[in-house]
């Protein structure tokens, strides 16, 4: 939507808006500092009696953009009115004077753009140095801010917007921006210096083919996780920060039949699955709400009775993966993340996280049950290949209860680091993995084809 810059004018009275007539006032340059305190002050003032600029302030500090373009707007009517030149010194960057004012005034400073750059996934303020995470790799970028003391100040402004004061008493803050963007802060005496960290949820709308090209996964496995999709296993999703987990999730998740019922938890609404799915999908998201009691593992419960076809889990991180087996055990197929370092530690993190549900869980039967409700695994890792990292899936693995009753992991594809390829261990699906798949329509010879069902 194209919003008019005269908006603010139609939402101000030019009378109201200035506290003394225009012509009166002489031209003159300042720096930016005093301009965004002058223009800081009458906004404020002006917010105690609008509710309308009030909230505009504050969904333009959180990213909103319909607010964060009336509220330039009204930045750019009263530098002109006030005939305020800001001291080209004191800019930033490359920037407008309004965006520079509009960054100190309700923005986030000296990251406002950092932060919406599309390929920035993380930007981090530590002390006074900001640092910026593309692609993995951080760099330290070239502005810094003044003081600790404006660190602080931005983390005010963006506490307020977010609903969420900091303190001394309360030194950590959790919120998220209006582009779903996870916001992180801390303060003395929790950390020896103000911190903030803005982490970017780049769920791209990927599938697996693009996978293909971005060499996370070659064309045989793309379809070995097509069919699997299709016929109803049950996938994790692991690996360690930053490997993609979430992007490949809905890169499965796109995967789903049209008429499939989906179910989606989160957090946060970051994997967005109706938004970007769309169509004539029937998909619903859930959230966890503290404020209504119920967290991840509470709100998990209710979506078993709407009769899902799926249910998948944004990142799982503690006791919901608890509702997450039993749900699988009762016959929903579900897909999930998780964050774990190794795919070796992959059954004794999820019986970890089992255990936070405060039952006694017998480490041996809980490691039977998730190997029953999670068909397939699937881990990530960055690789360093030729000087640059890579996402790569390392391993698509079966999980599965032998006929002595213990849990076993098959490797069924992975990736051999020194030959930096991918290798089919020839390794043949379980008999209740087939058999499941079977009671779904599966055609055994498209399995056969890529080696994994027996001759």
């Amino acid at each position: 939507m194209v919003i008019s810059s005269m908006r603010p004018r139609e939402r101000f009275e030019q009378g109201k808006l200035l506290r003394e007539p225009a012509p009166d006032r002489p031209a003159r340059t300042m720096p930016l500092k005093e301009a965004s305190r002058l223009i800081y002050d009458h906004v404020t003032e002006r917010s105690k009696t609008d509710e309308s600029l009030y909230r505009d302030i504050l969904d333009a500090g959180l990213g909103e953009p319909g607010a964060q373009a009336r509220m330039k707007a009204v930045i750019r009517t009263l530098l002109s009115e006030y005939r305020i030149e800001i001291d080209p010194r004191t800019m930033i960057d490359h920037w407008s004077p309004t965006d520079c004012v509009f960054a100190h005034v309700c923005g986030a400073g000296l990251i406002e753009d950092l932060k919406q750059q599309p390929d920035v996934e993380e930007v981090q303020v530590i002390g006074t140095s900001i640092y910026v995470i593309r692609g993995g790799r951080q760099e330290l970028h070239h502005r810094k801010f003044a003081s600790l003391e404006e660190v602080r100040l931005l983390q005010d402004r963006l506490a307020l917007c977010g609903k969420k004061p900091i303190s001394e008493r309360q030194p950590f803050v959790q919120s998220y921006l209006w582009n779903r963007s996870r916001l992180v802060m801390t303060r003395e005496p929790y950390t020896d210096v103000p911190s903030i960290h803005i982490r970017n949820f780049i769920v791209r709308d990927i599938t697996l083919e693009k996978l293909v090209e971005l060499g996370t996964i070659d064309k045989r496995m793309a379809q070995l996780l097509r069919l699997f999709v299709a016929y109803h296993a049950s996938f994790l999703i692991g690996g360690g920060t930053n490997t993609g987990k979430t992007t490949f999730l809905f890169a499965l998740a796109a995967e789903i039949p049209e008429e499939e019922r989906i179910r989606t938890l989160e957090k946060e609404f970051e994997v967005a699955l109706r938004e970007r799915l769309g169509g004539r999908r029937n998909i619903l998201a859930a959230r966890e709400t503290l404020e209504s009691g119920l967290p991840m593992e509470e709100a998990f419960k209710p979506l078993l009775v709407m009769s899902p076809e799926w249910i998948i889990v944004g990142e799982a991180k503690g006791a919901e993966v608890s509702q997450m087996v039993q749900g699988a055990l009762r016959g929903h197929d579900v897909m999930g993340t998780m964050h774990t370092k190794y795919r070796e530690s992959f059954l004794s993190d999820v019986v970890d996280m089992m255990k936070q549900d405060g039952r006694n869980h017998e480490v041996a039967d809980a490691e039977r049950r998730v190997a029953r409700a999670f068909n397939i695994i699937v881990f990530l890792r960055r690789v360093r290949i030729d000087g640059v990292f890579r996402r790569i899936v390392t391993e698509i693995t079966e999980l599965y209860v032998d006929e002595e009753g213990k849990p076993q992991a098959q490797p069924l594809a992975v990736w051999d680091y020194e030959a930096r390829r991918w290798v089919f261990t020839g390794a043949a699906l379980s008999v209740p993995l087939r058999n499941h798949m079977l009671s779904h329509g599966a055609d055994s010879g498209a399995f056969r084809e890529l080696g994994v069902w027996p001759s």
